[in-house]
């Protein structure tokens, strides 16, 4: 059996990737670690699956089997399943943000399997540096770029931390964990994220609060000559404040601490606890404004996206699993940067032509985007 696409990770981006791949009609093969994952996905969709073990031998029966594999990893694996399987000869469109590590280090696997990658394939990473790439090329150059994304509960009240859960808990608790990347002058800084926050008034949505976060990634080398640049997540009013006291208490440290005859580290406790007692009301939304400045002149990218009841899909699981899916489609279609090596997201916003094929793909699954220019 031929492939177009092998859709590794039945999680929930994974989920929303196989709905999208499937509805237009592409031949899809779906692996996962989790049986449970797997019969979900293949009740739901008409889909072939493939139960896998951790190790990354089984992908190379698939080498000629599919044409692209799009993954949506969980973050610990990303990087290493990602390298592994570009070295092993398949192209992939990623929606990770691989493990933290920096893409580049992936251009060795690129030339070994001589394959190529879309990285960052998601929502942020992914499709905020799609509009940042826009906004550079549209002002020429930028003298700075500020960019707020984050996804919440539509309704946050009798909510704990005044949010849900949509996507990994330890990912989640993390960003409050290490220190983030911004530009200042030119120059890379690390900045505690809880000590770049304040307030933004979101247009048509309210006031929130924002606290910075490490979704640049291939922006910081990709447009050095961009003095000025920070990647903002947004929450409800009220939830710094509560992480805070969480992270003052040592809840989310990743050393490990002894409980009796047991080592554990405070972060997966919490992670576990949150899984389970977090808000899982689907019904949540996913806000996103690029805002780039050059001399007198500013232009504005604004996504605002709500769950969607009737296809079931949390705002999360589609600007992530349907940036994925239509980054995917694209790279099928030869809507690509380039054929071998790495392809990074601002890059499709540079490109006029891409942008627009872009545009075209997100607004089919209902994403799109005001332009705002001041």
């Amino acid at each position: 059996m031929i492939y177009d696409v092998l859709v590794w990770g039945a999680g929930r981006i994974g989920y929303a990737a196989t709905y999208d791949l499937v509805n237009e009609g592409y031949k899809v093969v779906v692996a996962d670690v989790s049986r449970e994952a797997l019969e979900r996905i293949s009740k739901d969709f008409d889909v072939d699956t493939v139960k896998v073990g951790f190790d990354y031998d089984w992908l190379t029966e698939f080498k000629d089997k599919v044409r692209v594999v799009s993954s949506s990893l969980p973050g610990p694996v990303a990087f290493q399943s990602v390298y592994n399987c570009l070295k092993r000869g398949l192209n992939m469109v990623d929606a990770t943000s691989l493990s933290g590590e920096d893409a580049r280090k992936l251009e060795p696997a690129t030339k070994e399997g001589d394959t190529f990658l879309v990285s960052y394939a998601g929502v942020a990473p992914g499709m905020i540096q799609v509009l940042s790439g826009a906004v550079y090329r549209e002002l020429g150059c930028l003298d700075s770029l500020e960019i707020y994304c984050g996804g919440m509960p539509q309704d946050p009240e009798g909510k704990p931390l005044r949010t849900n859960i949509t996507w990994s808990p330890i990912g989640y608790l993390g960003m409050y964990a290490r220190k983030s990347r911004k530009v200042v002058n030119g120059e890379i800084v690390y900045v505690d994220p809880l000590e770049d926050s304040g307030e933004i008034e979101f247009p048509g949505e309210g006031v929130y609060e924002y606290f910075l976060s490490d979704g640049l990634r291939s922006l910081l080398f990709n447009f050095k000559d961009v003095p000025n640049m920070a990647e903002y997540s947004l929450r409800w009013r009220g939830h710094l404040e509560q992480i805070k006291l969480i992270r003052d208490l040592g809840l989310i440290s990743k050393e490990p601490v002894q409980v009796g005859d047991v080592s554990v580290k405070p972060i997966e406790v919490l992670a576990s606890i949150l899984n389970s007692k977090l808000s899982r009301d689907p019904r949540d939304k996913v806000l996103t404004i690029v805002i780039g400045r050059r001399g007198d002149k500013t232009i504005k990218f604004i996504n605002v996206t709500y769950y969607d009841e009737s296809r079931g899909l949390t705002a999360m699981q589609q600007t992530t699993g349907f940036n994925l899916s239509r980054f995917t489609m694209m790279a099928l279609n030869g809507h690509i940067v380039r054929e071998k090596g790495i392809n990074y997201p601002e890059e499709y916003g540079l490109n006029e032509k891409l942008f627009k094929i872009y545009l075209d793909n997100m607004k089919k699954v209902g994403i799109t985007f005001e332009k705002i220019v001041e």
